[in-house]
Formats: structure tokens, sequence, C-alpha cells
């Protein structure tokens, strides 16, 4: 059973896969690096392993039950010994490999570190880049020469420039005559935009306004966001039985509701649903400790 190969293919979408039992991958995005050597490292993710996370949240057993098609008991079953088998060869020996994913070492007083697998990117962004040594661009400074220009002073040159300064008299001149044009066709508008604004006060408080607007006409139902994270109470195959598990799940105080149909045509019911991971699996805790051991989580 490769489990690493399947927590890897959850690593890409995930930023967190827990292999029950054992511990948690945990990944962390960086931006594009240019080392020291002059190596381009692509923007990606980087994979850590926290030994303290080991509930199991269901995402792993519901997706190799899903990839090797077999029940989700069985999934989780098959994690666990696996989960076995591997801290008795860290036992064993003080180093194990975990490929896809990297290898786990054990140093001195037992600690247990792990060492992601080099040229690994599971940015799905980046997917495909690979590191590239760059080389600095040299440039060379120069001056670029001035050549002065020298002309020297003909007769056409003359008469051009007394052309012009006739040119600009006549234009002066226009310029007169247009402004004056101006001021008195501006004064003609302030006076009627005067009459107007007299015209609209008139009629502004000879007006009565009585608005008569329905509140409920304007009112907004506003659905609270319910969150990728939902706890799984149950499949059920006919409709009215997820309808009458739902109406057991809200007379306890649940916020139960059916999510709609998986794969095998199974209505889902879920006890509820979140927009955070860590409260999810709180919940998820407390609710297979007083209500149903068997509830699991889902990721949509």
């Amino acid at each position: 059973m490769e489990v690493f190969k399947h927590i890897k293919q959850l690593l890409y979408r995930y930023e967190c896969v827990i292999l029950p039992g054992f511990g948690a991958f945990i990944t962390r995005s960086h931006s594009a690096v240019i080392q020291a050597d002059g190596t381009l490292i692509p923007p990606g993710k980087t994979v850590f392993f926290n030994r303290q996370l080991q509930t199991n949240d269901g995402l792993l057993a519901h997706h190799l039950a899903h990839s090797e098609g077999i029940t989700y008991a069985l999934a989780l079953e098959k994690i666990r010994i696996f989960s076995a088998r591997l801290l008795e060869n860290l036992e064993q020996n003080s180093m194990i490999d975990c490929a896809p994913l990297g290898h786990f070492e054990v140093k001195q007083q037992g600690i247990l570190r792990f060492e992601a697998a080099e040229q690994m990117n599971l940015a799905i962004k980046s997917f495909g880049l690979t590191s590239v040594l760059t080389h600095p661009v040299i440039r060379a400074e120069s001056e670029t020469p001035v050549i002065p220009i020298q002309g020297a002073k003909t007769r056409i040159q003359n008469i051009w420039r007394y052309a012009a300064v006739g040119l600009i008299a006549l234009s002066l001149g226009g310029y007169g005559a247009t402004y004056r044009y101006n001021q008195s066709v501006m004064a003609y508008n302030e006076s009627l935009e005067a009459q107007a604004q007299v015209f609209v006060q008139e009629q502004i408080q000879q007006a009565t306004f009585s608005p008569n607007i329905d509140p409920a006409i304007i009112s907004i139902a506003v659905e609270t966001p319910k969150g990728p994270y939902h706890i799984v109470a149950g499949a059920f195959r006919i409709e009215e039985n997820a309808s009458r598990k739902v109406t057991h799940l809200k007379d306890k105080g649940y916020p139960a509701r059916v999510i709609g149909q998986n794969k095998y045509g199974l209505h889902q019911v879920v006890f509820s649903s979140y927009g955070d991971r860590s409260e999810a699996l709180n919940a998820l805790s407390e609710i297979r400790a007083n209500e149903n051991k068997e509830a699991w989580l889902l990721v949509q």
C-alpha cells in the first residue's frame, strides 16, 4: 500500500494531511528565491512534519477508500496497520525512506526528524518548473558624444522669421476679438442659469412627498456561509430517510442539513459545516465522543 504517494497527491490540494497514529504532513508556500550561486528556485510549497497531530480527520482514509475501491472502515484499518509498522521500523532503524515525500531520521534522545525530498514542488501553479542557473548581465557604460549643430544665417531664414512675426500679430488681434465674444456668451449663460435655479427652487417648495414603502419589500435574507468542512452523520439511499435524520439531529440542537448526493447516489446528511479546519476537527472529536463514533470529516 503506497500510503505516502496518496499523501503527496493530497498535499497538492490541501495544506495538512494527517497520517492517523503517526503525525501530520504540513505544507508552507514560498516565493521564488535566487541563491548565492545564482540558482533560481521557482515558487512552490515546502513540506514539514508535525508529530503532535495524530487524530484522524477522515481525509486520508476517504481518499484511500475512493482510490482503491474499498470501504471507509477497511481503509482506516489499513492505515492503522501501516502506522504501527512504520513506528516499529523506526525503533529498529535510524532512517526510514518515505518516498516520494522524503525520509525520516531518528536523532539522539529519540528525536524524529523529517527531511523533504529535493526538487519536489507541490505548488500546482509552478508544476513542471525546475531550478535554473542564472548569469549576471554585464553592461558597459559609454558616453554618447554630443555633436554641436551650427547653422549659418541665410536670407531665407530671415524671410521666414519676418513671416512668423506677422502671423503672431494677426493671431493676437483675432484672439482679442474672440476673447470679447466669449465674455459676452458667458455672461448670457450665467443669467439663464440663475433664472433656472430660481424656477427649480420654486418647484421644490411646492412639491410634497409621501413615500409609502413596505419594509417587507426591501428586506433581504442573507444566508450564513457554510464552509467546505462537513461532519458527516450518514448517507441514505432514500431521500425521506435522509430528511428524517436531519429532523432528528435538529431536535438535538445540531444545524443539520443534506448537502447533496455523492457519486454513489446516496443523500449525505451532516451534523454541521465549518469554514475553519481546526474548528471542524474540534467539533468532530466532540461528536465522536458524545453522539456518533462513526462520524467523519468531508472536505469539499
